[in-house]
């Protein structure tokens, strides 16, 4: 038997390669998103940055207090009209503001649960303060190593550092706050796509794992029958549902298989059901070489081959001959189609079509809006045709 047949491990070229149409449900589990991570946002900061802020608030805290510093400085070159007491006031003002929005990040942090009012209640309780803390220090400054400023001059007047920093402190809260919440927001929606994709995950591992239980019943009995009169045909026959199995429940870590392997374990169903049906089965394969690697659904060709045998048997053709074909279209689309004799008429007592209703709900998971599943009736013979458009989500 074909080596691929026994669960190759898929190469990791074409694992790596998923669409960026999955991308909003194939986060794993765990994952945290550039958001989570950044400067205001994660539980981390909450919980465990008592001690220590994350490393990109200090460099945005330290971005935001060098514009500061600058606009600052070239604010009191125009109004003072004096070089070295602007610079003075930059240097000792703007590093102890720095310092105070690094402490407010700090009572920030356990308060951000709060509403709207709260907030700027909060905004206000630190900016104020802050706001005539630095005028202090400014009238310090001003009367220790400037104590002969005219009276003429704007900087005498000792509310304007308490208006300009309480303004900024009041602007730093809220954008503070205002970043916090989008980030949360954003860490929110990472969370629900994780659920998604956990919930989507589980249910195409329980789709893989839905086994025909009539294929299977059936299988063993044509062994049991055949060990007496050809045990031959029997041994056969259990080493091909024993590779069928094998391949069917491969690891739940491979949701996706080359479509070579895809068709391997096809052939393995039609040589049991040629055993079953002594000979009444023949399939004929055509696989473009150029997809031959092409990562496909676990056991969605099975489908359309099993729905084959069911619907060509019922024929009265006397060998019910199934072509597969699986070619690389111009547009880079994948068309695999599977034809055999027979009619597509409903029969009294027909169980539902489990298989293409599988297949049907793995498709919508694996590749939404990006593939087509026909079956329809072309004369004497029904086609059953898939159309497959980029990679599959969650490969």
């Amino acid at each position: 038997m074909n080596r691929h047949f026994h669960g190759r491990a898929v190469t990791a070229s074409w694992q790596a390669t998923i669409g960026k149409e999955c991308d909003w449900m194939t986060a794993p589990a765990g994952y945290r998103s550039p958001a989570d991570r950044s400067a205001f946002a994660t539980a981390d900061g909450v919980a465990g940055s008592a001690s220590s802020a994350p490393v990109s608030f200090w460099r945005a805290n330290a971005a935001a207090w060098s514009f500061i510093a600058f606009f600052g400085l070239i604010s009191r070159l125009v109004a003072f009209n004096d070089v070295t007491l602007a610079v003075t006031l930059t240097l000792v003002l703007d590093p102890i503001g720095f310092v105070l929005t690094a402490a407010a990040y700090k009572f920030y942090l356990e308060r951000t649960s709060h509403g709207g009012t709260a907030i700027a209640i909060w905004a206000l309780a630190c900016a104020v303060p802050g706001g005539i803390l630095q005028m202090a220090i400014s009238k310090a400054v001003k009367d220790g190593l400037f104590p002969d400023i005219p009276d003429g001059n704007i900087a005498v007047n000792d509310a304007v550092p308490a208006i300009f920093y309480t303004a900024v402190f009041l602007g730093w809260s809220l954008a503070y706050f205002w970043i916090r919440a989008d980030v949360d927001a954003r860490s929110e929606r990472v969370r629900r796509s994780e659920a998604q994709a956990a919930a989507t995950r589980a249910e195409l591992q329980r789709l893989r794992l839905q086994l025909d239980p009539h294929f299977l019943f059936n299988a063993l009995n044509t062994v049991a029958v055949e060990i007496p009169d050809n045990p031959e045909a029997a041994l056969e026959m259990t080493l091909r549902i024993a590779a069928y199995l094998r391949y069917s429940l491969d690891p739940q870590t491979r949701p996706v298989c080359p479509l070579s392997d895809e068709i391997e374990a096809v052939r393995a169903f039609i040589r049991i059901q040629e055993l079953r049906f002594e000979g009444r089965l023949r399939c004929t394969v055509e696989m473009d070489p150029a997809v031959r690697a092409v990562p496909v659904p676990h056991l969605v060709v099975q489908g359309l081959v099993e729905n084959a045998v069911k619907h060509g048997l019922r024929s009265s053709v006397e060998t019910l001959d199934i072509r597969l074909t699986a070619q690389r279209m111009t547009d880079d689309a994948v068309v695999i189609e599977v034809v055999n004799p027979g009619r597509l008429a409903p029969h009294a007592g027909d169980r539902p079509a489990l298989g293409l209703a599988n297949a049907r709900r793995r498709l919508e998971l694996h590749y939404p809006a990006r593939h087509e599943l026909s079956l329809t009736q072309d004369g004497n013979v029904i086609v059953a045709r898939l159309l497959l458009r980029g990679n599959a989500c969650f490969a």
